[in-house]
């Protein structure tokens, strides 16, 4: 069976866990696939004798470039499904961004450094200091895929990795049902394959 398809994957999270044909495991797909989304991006902690420590996925798909991000103020939102920052340049300068924890931003409190040279990641907004009126950057980052779906059948790690998301559903279905013994044995190979692929 191929699992490189929102349709396919749902079929077969059913049949790997021996419920196939289970209406409320093809029910739940959608929370299934979002819940794992969550650990795949982000990570998790572990959970001593239950659950594996899980790394966040960070491979070459997931790395994207916007060359004209505007900066227009101190704090910015960042772009749509924005992961983590892997640098940045000042366009007006070609000049490579220092990035910093914004605690470090707020330590020259109204001290100028003489032009935008320190950027923090803070929440969902980057901060900035010394903000130029009107600059933009360049910006390369990991950024979220589209997340599979009925009308988004298929993503880069679904089509090049489809097991990663084969493990990472059937650990998060087996939770579902409360079959633990099979979650941690999904969630070893779910872990296996990113530290793999990272």
């Amino acid at each position: 069976m191929s699992i490189g398809t929102y349709g396919s994957l749902g079929s077969a999270v059913s049949e790997w866990l021996g419920r196939n044909g289970d209406t409320d495991i093809a029910g739940r797909i959608d929370d299934i696939i979002a819940l794992h989304e969550q650990r795949m991006y982000y990570g998790a902690a572990e959970v001593p004798g239950v659950m594996p420590q899980m790394p966040p996925l960070r491979i070459r798909e997931m790395e994207t470039v916007n060359a004209s991000f505007s900066i227009t103020a101190a704090t910015v939102a960042q772009p749509s499904g924005f992961l983590e920052l892997i640098e940045a340049t000042l366009n007006s300068a070609s000049q490579p961004m220092d990035i910093v924890h914004e605690a470090v931003i707020e330590s020259y409190n109204t001290q100028s450094l003489g032009g935008c040279k320190l950027m923090a990641v803070s929440g969902t907004n980057f901060r900035f200091k010394d903000t130029p009126t009107s600059d933009s950057l360049t910006l390369r980052y990991f950024q979220k895929l589209t997340t599979p779906s009925a009308s988004n059948t298929s993503n880069a790690i679904t089509t090049g990795f489809p097991s990663l998301y084969l493990n990472g559903c059937l650990m998060q279905a087996a939770i579902y049902t409360g079959d633990w013994e099979s979650a941690q044995r999904y969630g070893a190979l779910y872990v296996s394959e990113v530290s793999g692929l990272n």
